[in-house]
């Protein structure tokens, strides 16, 4: 099948939970077969187009170059659409995007939207009053008409979906690439150039720094534990590389995606702390699907995270991770301390988290949820 898959507001390469989604899925629909266009953003000289494996990127703009003013990019998307002439138009949604699902509506072919964020308003919602206060409330019926136009659905979780839409989505995780996050990427002599000291337990921490996912937490643990010589704190994802005198460990900075797979085999603890009440959009329910989480998992790391569905689910307390109570940087620091402490508890947990994920949180089975649905809209 030869698809149309539409991400204009994320970037290849890219180093963001979204630009790593929209990799791995292209990617992962080229190698079930599938002729795939990704459409992203472009950003600085990188090629308009480049083809490799069956995946063609094609990188467009727009101007003003604001994603705000990303519909101005329905015109290029409706041309890719006509010289592809795909079987199906994939669109990742986003607030002010559309584009791809319009094409499909003008081109008459069939369309799955994937929502990986809330298309309805949260309770208390800024963005759902200054739509009431337009009367007409033009920006949910903009959202609700694409929802509407499109053949079917995907999201991790049914909440964040218009309710007349629900029997037309298909709930799908996100996943790890199991075959680049290996245990066996671990390398005594990538963890000195990281300044491991020799015999630490590295406890990690990756993500994009947003105020939700609980970086906070995690340095004021790190900063509970300084006197413990024999743990090292590592963060990922940071705006700069830096150090910091108050733990014992280092930032460091944004890494490139294909070097995602060494670092988090150089560790030995995976946390993901989030603080949920910094996100007002999570009153809906946790509609992450936690990347770092499943990365963590592919790579032999026991989690340390919250207890919040679907996180419970996912990495089982005592099964695959352990729980700390959320906002609770002493409880957190308790929960490593464990860990450090139990050498055969943290290969247990870390054993079976590998396992899991491969079974059922990789790319590969997302792909395959996808490839089903894209099959039933357009056989």
């Amino acid at each position: 099948m030869r698809i149309l898959y539409v991400a204009s507001d994320q970037q290849l390469p890219g180093t963001s939970g979204g630009s790593v989604h929209v990799h791995e899925v292209a990617h992962g629909l080229g190698k079930r077969g599938h002729e795939v266009h990704v459409v992203v953003r472009r950003e600085g000289a990188r090629l308009e187009t480049e083809s490799q494996d069956g995946v063609h990127v094609h990188r467009i703009s727009w101007r003003p170059p604001h994603r705000f003013f990303r519909f101005r990019a329905a015109a290029t998307v409706e041309r890719l659409a006509r010289e592809t002439r795909p079987a199906a138009v994939m669109e990742r949604y986003y607030n002010f995007g559309g584009e791809g699902i319009r094409a499909a509506v003008r081109l008459g072919t069939p369309s799955l939207l994937e929502v990986n964020s809330p298309v309805e308003d949260h309770p208390g919602s800024t963005k759902a009053l200054l739509d009431a206060l337009l009367v007409a409330r033009p920006m949910r019926r903009y959202r609700e008409r694409l929802v509407r136009a499109a053949s079917a659905l995907v999201a991790p979780i049914a909440e964040i979906v218009p309710a007349f839409a629900r029997d037309k989505t298909t709930l799908v995780s996100w996943g790890a690439n199991v075959d680049a996050f290996r245990p066996d990427r671990r390398s005594a002599a990538f963890r000195r150039g990281l300044g491991v000291p020799e015999g630490a337990l590295v406890v990690l921490f990756s993500g994009s720094f947003r105020p939700w996912h609980g970086v906070h937490i995690f340095e004021a643990a790190a900063r509970r534990l300084r006197d413990r010589a024999d743990l090292f704190f590592l963060l990922v994802g940071s705006p700069d590389a830096s150090m910091d005198a108050r733990y014992r460990g280092r930032r460091l900075g944004r890494v490139a995606y294909e070097r995602m797979p060494e670092v988090v085999a150089s560790a030995d603890v995976g946390v993901a702390p989030y603080d949920t009440a910094r996100l007002a959009q999570l009153r809906l329910g946790f509609y992450w699907s936690p990347l770092k989480i499943f990365e963590y998992m592919a790579s032999g790391l026991p989690v340390v995270t919250i207890p919040r569905a679907p996180l419970t689910e996912i990495a089982r307390d005592g099964q695959e991770g352990v729980f700390f109570r959320e906002a609770d940087a002493t409880a957190l620091a308790g929960a490593l301390v464990r860990l450090a402490d139990d050498p055969a508890l943290r290969a247990r947990l870390g054993a079976s988290g590998r396992t899991r994920v491969v079974e059922r949180y990789s790319w590969a089975k997302h792909c395959e949820a996808l490839e089903r649905v894209l099959l039933r809209i357009a056989p």
